[in-house]
């Protein structure tokens, strides 16, 4: 039984997830100063989630076999901090979602930033699902990983919206000089221009959408737009950008954890492990 996420240093639990931590088993540390690196900003705005074999995508065009239940345990968080770590390239994700549910954290959450995406890392969480060889996933694996962003995004203020659809990497999102102003939960897909559709695949963010959170075309602005209406209704500076000022004004209205969506568990706050 993990002990929880590690956030500005100490383990806290989320309802319902197995969560070993880095503290607990010492080989899933991403490298300090390679794989991550601290943050230089506490405002984390996006999730961004991968799959750890991006199929399909790139040479390997074999569609995600989404299978039924959970899989086997393949000490996924184990797997990929060692393959991460003789990567000759930074790479790391804060999060590893096994076939069983099981949930890896290889470094702090607040103060640690993971080398997953690139222009986007300072900004973001970042979750892989861990994707076998024959590019499956399981709808249990799925269902977690979900719950898991619900924790998330409750935890860190991020507003449950993600891109209305993929026809391929949006001009906005991969954009360095735009991705501060967006905040959601995006697939990797959306914001790099070398990464095939299965990374994250469309499963995974049609479940998102199933579970409420709104989607928007980014390419338009169109989240911009619509938190600008309800950011003058708040009477806040009409910024389109759901922030902490946000977040604060939300919570005063009654939204649990300044959530506009919500979802199960937002009634409750962090725990940490004691």
């Amino acid at each position: 039984m993990g002990t929880g996420a590690i956030v500005n240093g100490q383990a806290e639990l989320a309802d319902g997830l197995e969560i070993e931590n880095y503290l607990d088993n010492p080989v899933l540390r991403l490298r300090k100063g390679e794989d991550v690196r601290d943050r230089r900003q506490t405002w984390i705005r996006q999730v961004i989630i991968h799959t750890t074999k991006g199929i399909p995508g790139g040479g390997n065009k074999t569609e995600q076999d989404i299978r039924p239940g959970f899989g086997p345990a393949v000490g996924a968080g184990e797997r990929c901090s060692r393959w991460w770590s003789k990567s000759p390239e930074s790479a790391g994700a804060h999060l590893v979602v096994d076939h069983d549910g099981r949930i890896f954290c290889c470094c702090d959450l607040l103060r640690e930033a993971a080398q997953h995406a690139r222009h986007a890392n300072q900004t973001s969480i970042g979750i892989e699902i861990y994707q076998g060889a024959d590019a499956e996933l399981y709808e249990g694996q799925l269902d977690v990983t979900v719950a898991l962003v619900d924790w998330l995004t409750r935890r860190f203020g991020i507003q449950r919206q993600i891109p209305h659809r993929y026809v391929g990497p949006s001009h906005r999102l991969c954009a360095d000089d735009q991705i501060g102003r967006v905040v959601g939960v995006l697939g990797h897909r959306d914001l790099a221009t070398n990464r095939g559709r299965g990374d994250p695949g469309n499963a995974i963010m049609n479940r998102l959408g199933l579970a409420g959170y709104e989607p928007f075309d980014f390419d338009q602005s169109q989240e911009l737009e619509e938190w600008r209406r309800r950011q003058r209704g708040m009477g806040l500076t009409a910024d389109g950008v759901p922030g902490p000022t946000t977040i604060t004004a939300l919570r005063k209205l009654g939204k649990p954890h300044g959530m506009w969506r919500l979802r199960p568990g937002d009634v409750k706050g962090p725990r940490l492990v004691t």
